[in-house]
């Protein structure tokens, strides 16, 4: 009997909802897959704050038999509607965009993702998360074969994984032991979001709100509604520094259709009554995202704004195409495959971060064509990028699978 068991085809470093997707795909196509947390346990006690997952992005939960269990604790969006200025310029139903395979959207508190997905993945042979391990060096240099160096609660030691796959945050530590050379820039919009209760018989919609802040409204778990809202950290401070009524006479003044949200019951709340964030975003431009047996997906890779909601869809959609390139690499020897979804990746991923870097501008106060202000693509954030669309959708054979 060999004195260890054998070292896993691929270590992923973070068990966050990317990590732990790319380790079911791979776990399901046969392939031993260790999922290293740096965290003694994985919290799934529900926190503030739920990320928007597009079609595109549930479309990949239900091939993989997990939409209906993250869908019963989800705030479901059937459609949306956007303001400019407070005029409303545009409106759609999910149902009626031509292509997409699942017609909502849901907010789901990642939470709720990650339980999903580990609870599938403990139902894998050869599959394992194990927790309160760190990540402590790389061997060899840029460019080479790399072994990584891990310390747990027994010690040091050393996994020869054929690949080793950051999903550790956008301070990725295996980006920094493989000296991948990173831009990590602060952007200076703040940001902040909470969640009140939803007025009797309110739509299941987003509502967006365009002019010298971006303001977003959509459904919550639990007949609940979360409001984001992006402005100059300047006004962000003054607001959590300011009675909750200040902000909400605030928010009814410059989006009227928001007014039935802060009823006096709800304006007259203090801010420890309301759950919320205040969170500061970051975005990460590495060199590259695969070095000789390293490889980066999700935040590690390209960190972003929450302006227009695609970090977690990105990071999700990144565990797709990782797969498949993995896969190709691990049966023809060659990372050919995977170096084709980086070049056409790649640069998509970036022309994104780069319109919200333009969008959210310090002092822009939106340009919009006609009106000023500077409206994202839609149609790529609910599809997903058109040319690795096959990838989202999968086929037949790999649903079953």
């Amino acid at each position: 009997m060999p004195d260890r068991p054998p070292d896993p085809t691929v270590c992923i470093v973070g068990a966050g909802p990317a990590g732990l997707l790319l380790a079911l795909l791979l776990g399901r196509r046969g392939h031993r897959v260790t999922v290293l947390e740096r965290s003694p346990r994985i919290d799934l006690a529900r926190q503030a704050g739920a990320p928007v997952l597009q079609p595109v992005t549930l479309r990949i939960l239900e091939r993989l038999g997990l939409l209906e269990r993250v869908r019963a604790g989800a705030g479901e969006i059937h459609g949306g509607d956007v303001y400019v200025r407070g005029r409303r310029e545009a409106a759609y139903e999910y149902a009626d965009l031509p292509g997409v395979s699942v017609p909502f959207a849901l907010t789901v508190p990642v939470s709720t993702l990650r339980g999903a997905l580990l609870e599938a993945l403990g139902e894998v042979p050869g599959a394992e998360v194990r927790t309160g391990v760190s990540v402590e060096g790389l061997t060899g240099g840029p460019g080479r074969y790399r072994e990584l160096v891990v310390r747990g609660a027994e010690g040091t030691e050393v996994l020869r994984p054929e690949f080793v796959v950051g999903c550790d945050g956008k301070f990725s530590a295996v980006r920094e032991l493989a000296e991948i050379p990173t831009r990590v820039l602060a952007y200076e919009k703040g940001y902040l979001d909470f969640v009140v209760p939803a007025p009797p018989g309110w739509p299941p919609r987003i509502t967006m709100h365009f002019g010298d802040f971006y303001l977003l409204s959509m459904p919550y778990p639990g007949d609940r509604l979360i409001v984001v809202w992006i402005s100059s950290e300047k006004r962000v401070e003054a607001a959590m520094g300011a009675p909750f009524a200040r902000l909400a006479a605030e928010l009814s003044r410059t989006a009227a259709p928001l007014a039935p949200l802060f009823p006096p019951q709800v304006a007259g709340l203090a801010w420890e009554d309301v759950p919320h964030r205040h969170v500061r975003h970051h975005m990460v431009r590495p060199e590259r995202w695969l070095d000789g047996n390293v490889l980066l997906i999700g935040d590690s890779a390209h960190a972003m704004h929450a302006f227009g909601g695609q970090g977690l869809n990105t990071s999700l959609q990144d565990a797709v195409w990782a797969a498949d390139g993995i896969e190709g690499a691990l049966r023809e020897r060659s990372t050919r495959r995977l170096r084709e979804h980086l070049r056409t990746r790649v640069p998509f991923v970036e022309s994104f971060q780069l319109s919200q870097r333009t969008a959210l501008a310090p002092g822009r106060q939106g340009g919009a064509e006609p009106h000023g202000v500077p409206l994202p693509d839609f149609m790529p954030m609910v599809m997903g990028q058109p040319e690795l669309r096959s990838l989202w959708e999968g086929t037949p054979q790999e649903t079953a699978r």
